[in-house]
């Protein structure tokens, strides 16, 4: 029976080593051991491995061009590689791979993105991680800074399970607590998101993901029995309005056709509101890449159900906005087409033209 991986696996030997190799060269992944047909190296995916200069559990199968880590049980094509590490589309990794990195010298081949489209299909994704949800048991309490800073409803917290690490073990150093922010997915807890908090040691990365977050296949806080769903970038937006707005995180504003299927799936409407900012209204209004014009998130939405966008004045995102604000904002949403970002941002707090570099309180997102 003829499989996607036939055309890959049919390739001469030497033009598959070169491509393996120039890839982990062009990721910065230099320090690498040739073991029969695999590149041994450290796995870049996960923080929470130990040992990985002496003991390293990655590795690039030559032969078939697909990785896997056997310490924290991902894996996936290199274009998922590719996606993974530089926290990008598979769009965006393709074009990567084609312009960026020029690779394709490695293949000689001038059906090279055609050949990673058929192996970047959902059938040949790794399966998403699947957690006990015992394992949150270890982390009790849930931190100030989430109820009083962020503003999150008590119940919304215990309904979502958020708990606080107290060590935040990175590397095996203790970089103080992190807010723990469990996904849980079709009923399976899929991963966690971890957030230093205040008290935590300021240099250890803001947000942290448990390994093989399926972030670009799921939607946080999905309930696909809605009718209408308000679309946000954060979980931190929807931990904030879940109380009072059907509101679901895409985990920032690369929407994939995956996740959009699944907003779009049995509904009538969606009402968008991603970001102030650059990436939110590319992804929002839509770009040009290669000549070509990639339509927005809500464009490709509106041929399944109504697509709105939210006319968010603001230099702010649905988390720092009070309830009445968001119900308000979100009442006047306008048809897609009629959307146009904003020319002068404001001040929340004040209403004046923003001013960030000298906010009215101290606050940190």
């Amino acid at each position: 029976m003829h499989t996607d991986l036939d055309e890959l696996t049919a390739l001469p030997d030497g033009h598959k080593e070169r491509l393996a190799r120039d890839v982990l060269a062009a990721l910065g992944i230099t320090s690498v051991r040739t073991q029969k047909d695999e590149l041994v190296h450290a796995c870049p995916v996960s923080a929470y491995h130990q040992d990985q200069a002496r003991n390293p559990t990655a590795a690039l199968n030559m032969a078939n061009l697909l990785w896997h880590c056997l310490g924290c049980g991902t894996g996936g094509t290199v274009l998922w590689l590719i996606a993974t590490l530089r926290d990008i589309t598979e769009e965006a990794a393709r074009d990567w791979l084609h312009g960026e990195a020029g690779l394709n010298r490695a293949m000689e081949l001038p059906n090279l993105l055609a050949l990673f489209d058929a192996l970047y299909t959902e059938k040949r994704r790794p399966p998403l991680p699947v957690y006990s949800p015992r394992m949150l048991e270890r982390w009790q309490g849930i931190d100030g800074y989430i109820l009083d800073d962020r503003q999150i409803p008590i119940t919304t917290a215990v309904a979502m399970r958020i708990c606080t690490d107290p060590d935040g073990l990175i590397d095996k150093q203790r970089t103080g607590p992190r807010a723990v922010i469990p996904h849980f997915w079709n009923g399976q807890l899929v991963g966690w998101q971890s957030r230093r908090l205040p008290a935590a040691d300021p240099t250890a990365p803001k947000y942290l993901s448990t390994p093989g977050f399926p972030r670009d296949e799921t939607i946080y806080d999905h309930q696909p029995g809605r009718d209408t769903a308000v679309v946000v970038e954060s979980p931190m937006s929807t931990l904030r309005h879940r109380h009072h707005q059907p509101i679901e995180g895409t985990f920032g504003d690369a929407v994939t056709d995956l996740q959009l299927r699944a907003l779009t799936r049995g509904r009538k409407r969606l009402v968008w509101w991603l970001d102030n900012d650059e990436g939110g209204w590319r992804a929002t209004e839509g770009y040009a890449t290669k000549g070509r014009r990639r339509p927005g998130a809500p464009e490709r939405s509106s041929a399944h159900c109504a697509a709105y966008i939210v006319e968010n004045p603001y230099d702010a995102d649905p988390a720092d906005l009070d309830d009445d604000t968001v119900d308000a904002l979100i009442d006047a949403a306008v048809p897609w087409p009629v959307w146009q970002r904003p020319a002068v941002l404001l001040c929340h707090r004040c209403q004046r033209t923003a001013h960030p570099e000298a906010p009215c309180t101290p606050f940190t997102v």
